[in-house]
């Protein structure tokens, strides 16, 4: 990038140096040039000056970034992979109790399903993690085809979904049924979570009761 912007420096510099030594020529000359030729050179010649001074500014811009990258790289380099053992890095995911079938139109049936997800560091403590997360759901009854349905979550979509204050610590996931819905009253919730600070997959299951269709 700085290459670049030094080449068009130099390209700038070699017009104005020519339109400044065709003015010169002419007016040694004695050569009657126009009043709006002038004006033109002139003009020209402030915009090629407005264009070397934008190019300066990129390149101080471009050297000032190369700077703070190379102080961010010795940083890291000085911490090294030790960093992620000292702080409250995810071991583990677990699936809370409220995970399971979900009433969204209060009809008396499930017509979804609901994942509460919590993340344990290594001391069992509940902790706050950025990621992206795949749900899958099984009905195992239906053995040709088990997998009902399947959601996925951005990290930026997951931190819509994360809920905190008072007791609640977690994301939770309304998942509506899809083009199927479970034969039976048990389903199979499988969540996968991709922690983003350390780049780990972690996934947790569980199996849960629910209300399905025509069941008083």
């Amino acid at each position: 990038m700085v290459a670049m912007v030094l080449g068009s420096i130099s390209r700038l510099q070699t017009r104005w140096l020519v339109v400044g030594t065709l003015a010169g020529l002419l007016s040694l000359a004695g050569c009657a040039v126009k009043t709006d030729e002038v004006l033109e050179l002139q003009r020209e010649k402030q915009e090629l000056l407005g264009r070397l001074r934008q190019a300066e500014g990129t390149i101080a811009e471009q050297r000032e970034t190369l700077k703070r990258k190379d102080e961010q790289i010795s940083s890291l380099s000085e911490l090294g992979p030790e960093r992620l053992e000292v702080l409250f890095a995810v071991e583990k995911i677990e699936l809370g109790r409220y995970t399971g079938g979900t009433n969204l139109d209060e009809e008396g049936r499930d017509d979804g399903v609901r994942g509460c997800m919590k993340h344990k560091d290594q001391a069992g403590k509940t902790v706050t993690a950025v990621g992206s997360v795949e749900i899958d759901v099984f009905d195992l009854a239906q053995k040709e085809e088990s997998l009902l349905m399947s959601y996925s979550f951005t990290a930026a979509q997951a931190k819509e979904h994360w809920q905190s204050g008072g007791l609640a610590n977690h994301y939770s996931f309304t998942c509506p049924w899809k083009d199927r819905e479970p034969l039976g009253d048990e389903i199979t919730i499988r969540v996968k979570f991709v922690d983003y600070l350390s780049g780990r997959t972690f996934t947790a299951s569980k199996q849960c009761r629910i209300r399905p269709a025509g069941l008083d």
